[in-house]
């Protein structure tokens, strides 16, 4: 099953952008996204290792990316377009990809 990360099953859901705390980041994705929102690396990094331009999202409190948004019920990302690899590559591992197919299948049922 592909996951269409515009479906309604993933806005609904947005697991994937909840409880990931190390989420990596090199140094032109943290430039992208400087330039797309107009904030500075450290409103929204954490430094992994400045010498080799390595970064981590910050997360808020309650564990979401801090850049996960939430409107009537729908989750998305505030910064898709300039969304890091990592992301864009969501459900890349055994584990998450059978999360997303529990999910959808949860949805489908309801």
């Amino acid at each position: 099953m592909k996951i269409n990360i515009s479906s309604e099953i993933c806005q609904k859901c947005g697991k994937c952008c909840k409880g990931h705390p190390f989420i990596e980041l090199t140094e032109k994705e943290v430039n992208l996204l400087e330039e797309q929102t107009g904030l500075t690396q450290d409103q929204f990094t954490c430094i992994k290792n400045k010498e080799t331009g390595e970064y981590f999202f910050k997360f808020k409190k309650n564990g979401e990316c801090v850049f996960l948004t939430k409107k009537n019920g729908n989750h998305s990302c505030s910064v898709y377009n300039a969304r890091p690899k990592i992301c864009r590559d969501y459900p890349s591992t055994s584990e998450q990809k059978e999360t997303c197919y529990n999910k959808c299948k949860e949805f489908l049922t309801d």
